[in-house]
């Protein structure tokens, strides 16, 4: 079992991104209207604070949610999420770290704690992908909960990530 501070800083750094990197990664995939990306956003930053009771068994996680709570009870500015999501080629850049994250994760990990911290990573992209309605006409009619394009991008993601597609 492994915690944060098992890794040096730049992996640390990597760790503490990972599930924002698949929140990013689904919302840049259908950029909507900025209302949309800004609750993709928070649905987020909502689920990997609040999933504590899901993963109380993996210590890599739990000291991460311990960090971003210190932060913010610190009052550290955390990235703009619109910002983050609409920067250009933010997607690939997401899958990429994703990827390097799958290998640091499969040198220093246990392959359990390592599982549930892609699943903690994959849970938190859905969630994104469901926050917001996508598409649609006069009044919002037509919108779906995910689109294509999110689909794809949740597949994505776990691909980078080296577990089965969502698909």
């Amino acid at each position: 079992m492994t915690v944060l501070s098992d890794y040096t800083p730049e992996e640390q750094k990597l760790l503490m991104e990972g599930p924002r990197l698949g929140a990013v990664a689904v919302a840049a995939a259908s950029l909507g209207k900025e209302r949309e990306t800004a609750s993709e956003g928070f649905a987020a930053a909502e689920y990997v604070l609040s999933s504590k009771g899901d993963y109380l068994d993996n210590t890599l996680i739990g000291s991460i949610q311990y960090e971003l709570q210190q932060r913010s009870a610190n009052e550290e500015h955390f990235a703009n999420f619109i910002d983050l999501a609409s920067a250009p080629g933010a997607k690939e850049d997401a899958l990429a770290k994703l990827r390097q994250l799958s290998d640091l994760l499969a040198a220093k990990s246990n392959p359990a704690e390592a599982a549930g911290y892609k699943d903690w990573i994959m849970n938190t992209a859905v969630r994104t992908s469901e926050a917001g309605e996508e598409g649609g006409g006069f009044l919002g009619w037509g919108a779906v909960p995910v689109n294509d394009a999110e689909k794809e991008a949740l597949s994505q993601v776990a691909a980078a990530l080296g577990m089965a597609s969502t698909g």
